[in-house]
C-alpha cells in the first residue's frame, strides 16, 4: 500500500495573517531544497490567495516548482478532493492554505494532517486568535506551530513579547520569525521569488518537527 504523503496545514481562525504568503513561500523553500513533488491546495475560498499568485505567475509566461489546486465547498468534502489531486500529480508533500474566517474547513482538513502552521503577527488582534485555532488542532491531536511573521526585529521587543503571551498559553512557537520585510515577502505577490529569506529556515524545521511527529 502507498504512503499517504504529510499534510501540513496553514490556518489561523483570523483573516489577514499572511497565510497564503505563508503557505506560497513555504512550497518555495521546499522546492529549491529539492522537493519537486509538492502540491498547494488553495481552501481558501474567500480569497483564494493561492490561486491569485500562481495565476499570476503564469499570465506573466512563468511556472511554479510545484503544483497547485483550488478547491471551493460545490466540488465536495475536502479531504478527498486533496487526496485525488495529490494521486493525479504524484505529490509526496501537501500543504493546504485554509481561510482564516473557515472554522468549518479547518476541523475538515486537520483530520488528514500531520502538523499545522499558524502565521500570526505581534499584535493582539491576531495573536488572540491562535489559543482558539490550537484548540481544534488539540481536539483532533494534531501538533500546531504559531509562526511569528512581520515582526520588526526577531527576538526582541514586541516579537519577544508575543513570543512569551503564546508560550504562556502553551502554545508551540517555532524558533524562525519572519521579518517585517515587504520588499522580500509582500512585493514579490505573483512571482517566483529569487530571496525565500526566513522561510528556508523555516522548512527546515518544520521537516524537523514533522519527523518527530508519530
Amino acid at each position: 500500500m502507498a504512503v499517504a504523503p504529510p499534510w501540513w496545514v496553514v490556518n489561523v481562525l483570523k483573516g489577514g495573517a499572511r497565510k497564503s504568503t505563508t503557505a506560497m513561500f513555504l512550497a518555495f523553500a521546499l522546492a529549491s531544497a529539492g522537493e519537486d513533488d509538492v502540491l498547494v491546495v488553495d481552501a481558501d475560498h474567500g480569497t483564494q490567495g493561492v490561486t491569485d499568485w500562481a495565476t499570476r505567475v503564469y499570465a506573466d509566461g512563468g511556472t511554479l516548482p510545484f503544483h497547485v489546486v483550488q478547491w471551493a465547498p460545490s466540488q465536495g468534502l475536502l479531504v478527498p478532493f486533496a487526496q485525488r489531486a495529490a494521486h493525479e500529480v504524484g505529490a509526496r508533500r501537501v500543504l493546504v492554505d485554509v481561510g482564516g474566517e473557515a472554522p468549518e474547513v479547518l476541523r475538515q482538513v486537520i483530520l488528514a494532517a500531520r502538523l499545522v502552521v499558524a502565521p500570526v503577527g505581534p499584535e493582539q488582534g491576531e495573536l488572540s486568535r491562535v489559543p482558539a485555532t490550537a484548540l481544534i488542532a488539540r481536539e483532533a491531536r494534531v501538533p500546531l506551530h504559531a509562526l511569528l511573521t512581520r515582526v520588526p526585529s526577531p527576538g526582541k521587543g514586541i516579537a519577544k513579547s508575543a513570543r512569551d503571551y503564546l508560550t504562556g498559553e502553551r502554545l508551540n512557537v517555532l524558533t524562525t520569525e519572519i521579518p517585517q520585510d515587504r520588499e522580500t515577502y509582500a512585493h514579490v505577490w505573483g512571482t517566483v521569488p529569487d530571496d525565500l529569506g526566513a522561510y528556508v529556515e523555516c522548512a527546515k524545521e518544520l521537516c524537523a518537527l514533522e519527523g518527530r511527529v508519530s
